[in-house]
C-alpha cells in the first residue's frame, strides 16, 4: 500500500471528486478525515470507508474560518496524533455575469475557494514540519489557465491557487512538504450535473474533449493518489491538468 498509516485531510469530502478521493486513499493504507459542512453525506461516506475496515472521521468544517480550521486539527491530532496529507478539494462557484454580481458572490468564492486553502495550509504546515515530511494537493481547474464567461470570481480564485501553490511551495523549500495542484476539466460530479446533463449541449461539451466525454470523479483519484504518496517527491509547485485534453485541443464553440 502506497499510503499506509499516513492520516490525510480531505475538504470537501463528503461528495463528488472529494468522496471518490477519500475511497481511493483509504483504498491505499490511509486514514481519513473528511472537513465537509454537509454532515449527512460526509457520514455515508464514512460508513463505507468502515464497513470496508477503514479508519475515517468526520469533522464539520467551514474552511474559509479560522477557529473552525483550528478544530479541524485538533480533531485530527486527537483522533490520529498526526497530520500527513491535506488536500483543499472544497470548492463553490457561481455562475452570473459580473453585473450580476454581488460582492456578496465574489467574496464567498474567493474566501472558500482561494482563502479557505491558504487557512488550511498555514493550519497544517507546522504539523507535518513536526513529522519533517508532508503532501499538500490544491484543487485548481481549466479556469485556472482561462477567461470563462460569467464566472469571473471562480476564475479570479482557481488562477490564484496556482500562485499560492507556486509560492508556497518555494517559501517550503527544505521541509520535505511538497505542494502541488491538481485541475480537473469538465467532470460529472453534483457540482456539475445539470450542465453534464443538459439535452442541448451536455453530450456535445463531452464530446469535446480529446478523449471524447465528461471525465468521471474517479479520473482524479490517480493523480491524488499519486501526489499524496512517496512517488511524487520530485514534483513541487506543480500542476497535473486532469481534462481529457480539453485544453490541449481547444476546440470548443461554446462555454459553460
Amino acid at each position: 500500500m502506497k499510503l499506509k498509516n499516513k492520516v490525510a485531510i480531505v475538504t470537501g469530502g463528503g461528495k463528488g471528486i472529494g468522496e471518490e478521493i477519500c475511497l481511493g486513499l483509504v483504498k491505499e493504507g490511509a486514514k481519513i478525515v473528511i472537513a465537509d459542512l454537509d454532515k449527512k453525506n460526509s457520514s455515508n461516506v464514512i460508513k463505507t470507508i468502515t464497513q470496508n475496515g477503514g479508519d475515517a472521521i468526520y469533522v464539520e468544517t467551514n474552511v474559509s474560518n479560522e477557529q473552525s480550521v483550528k478544530n479541524l486539527i485538533s480533531e485530527t491530532l486527537k483522533q490520529f496524533k498526526q497530520i500527513d496529507i491535506l488536500i483543499n478539494n472544497a470548492g463553490i462557484r457561481h455562475v452570473k455575469k459580473l453585473e450580476d454580481h454581488s460582492l456578496n458572490d465574489w467574496n464567498d468564492m474567493i474566501s472558500v475557494n482561494l482563502t479557505g486553502p491558504y487557512i488550511c495550509c498555514q493550519a497544517v504546515i507546522p504539523q507535518m514540519k513536526k513529522i519533517g515530511k508532508g503532501k499538500i494537493i490544491n484543487f485548481g481547474s481549466i479556469a485556472s489557465f482561462m477567461g470563462r464567461p460569467d464566472r469571473v470570481g471562480y476564475v479570479a480564485a482557481k488562477s490564484g491557487i496556482l500562485g499560492l501553490t507556486r509560492a508556497l511551495a518555494i517559501d517550503l523549500k527544505g521541509t520535505n512538504i511538497n505542494v502541488n495542484t491538481i485541475c480537473p476539466g469538465l467532470i460529472s460530479t453534483p457540482f456539475n450535473k445539470k450542465y453534464a446533463e443538459d439535452p442541448t449541449h451536455g453530450e456535445k461539451w463531452g464530446k469535446e474533449t480529446i478523449v471524447g466525454r465528461w471525465g468521471r470523479p474517479s479520473d482524479i483519484v490517480g493523480a491524488a493518489v499519486f501526489l499524496s504518496s512517496s512517488e511524487s517527491d520530485f514534483i513541487n509547485g506543480s500542476e497535473i491538468k486532469i481534462d481529457g485534453g480539453w485544453l490541449a485541443a481547444k476546440t470548443r464553440e461554446g462555454e459553460i
